[in-house]
């Protein structure tokens, strides 16, 4: 069975590090990059979208709403993690799939990545 493969989108080398080895100890497969243009992000193939609300001074939720309009990436679930007070409204905003609080535990992460891609 093929691993399915998460892109984490942060800037912050100690949660990359961390989520990075989180995942790939649930099995699955996780690329690390900082913020790219959103028509930049179909060559990673990803099947889920981690998504930090700030990363390298842009807002997460605006590079969320570009994944939502191009038409190779909507499909693709996103979640967002974030210390804002409102990640809930921020989420419906942009069409994420989902959201983690930051400071987050990371089992609330490894259950929201495993939710969106049952």
């Amino acid at each position: 069975m093929t691993k399915k493969k998460v892109l984490l989108i942060e800037d912050n080398q100690d949660i990359c590090e961390i989520v990075k080895w989180v995942l790939e100890q649930d099995g699955y497969t996780v690329n690390v990059t900082s913020h790219l243009p959103a028509t930049n992000l179909a060559g990673f193939k990803a099947d889920l979208i981690v998504l930090d609300e700030w990363v390298n001074n842009n807002e997460g939720h605006m590079l969320c709403k570009e994944i939502k309009a191009i038409h190779d990436l909507r499909h693709i679930p996103v979640v967002i993690f974030s210390t804002a007070i409102d990640i809930e409204e921020l989420m419906q905003t942009c069409g994420a799939d989902g959201f983690v609080r930051k400071p987050f535990d990371i089992g609330d992460l490894v259950i929201e990545v495993n939710r969106l891609l049952a």
